[in-house]
């Protein structure tokens, strides 16, 4: 019986001399052909914008993560998780830096966890001391998928979206310790801008906290 999927929906109007179990139901591919629209979007954006780099880059990255769920009269405690994840991006114009990443991340709160792949497009400026030390502050948008859920509360794991859009501000240190080679710390604020569930406003709220290691591509070399 099909009737609990989203993206699912009947060929006719059931009757009364038509069951649930009886009723032919079609299931719409819309939404697997909207995430990958959004992802090749997002590396289409990265790739027109590489023209102008200067020194493209690779990174890996692992930390916490420490988030609620509030809306739509919905307000949980706070809940610890992890994350990790892969970047990559460029540097253009000395001080201007681009990245797009690929991160495994938990969100949700109190009872409910919320397992997601989330894809950032990341865009800001960096401020750079001779001694390789450097400040960047960032923003943009990032898109995130379900891919785990687990909740003993009153949100049902059923009822999550499939997509979450969030806007992602953060603010990294780091520091090149090689001109092949560089690492960060990096303080990220995530604010959900659409709801968690269909049957609440809840909208994810996560602070998150990474350790980068990088590395130059191409041949490019750090200062």
């Amino acid at each position: 019986m099909r009737q609990g999927s989203a993206n699912c929906v009947p060929k006719v109007e059931s009757t009364e001399e038509t069951s649930d179990e009886e009723q032919e139901w079609t299931c719409g591919t819309g939404s697997a052909v909207n995430r990958i629209a959004v992802v090749v979007a997002l590396c289409v954006i990265v790739s027109a914008a590489a023209g102008s780099a200067q020194m493209p880059f690779v990174a890996v990255s692992g930390g916490a993560t420490v988030g609620d769920l509030m809306g739509g009269g919905v307000s949980t405690d706070s809940r610890w998780g992890g994350t990790a994840g892969i970047s990559v991006g460029f540097r253009s114009w000395n001080y201007f830096v681009t990245s797009l990443e690929g991160n495994w991340v938990q969100k949700g709160g109190g009872e409910t966890r919320l397992d997601y792949i989330e894809i950032p497009l990341l865009i800001g400026g960096v401020a750079q001391a001779s001694n390789g030390i450097g400040v960047r502050m960032y923003s943009g948008i990032g898109v995130a998928f379900p891919v785990g859920c687990s909740s003993a509360g009153a949100l049902a794991c059923d009822a999550k979206k499939g997509t979450e859009w969030a806007w992602p501000l953060g603010l990294q240190v780091g520091r090149w310790l090689a001109p092949n080679r560089f690492v960060a710390l990096d303080v990220r604020y995530s604010l959900g801008l659409s709801d968690a569930f269909e049957a609440t406003l809840a909208a994810n709220r996560s602070w998150q906290f990474r350790a980068y290691v990088g590395f130059p591509i191409g041949g490019a070399r750090g200062p």
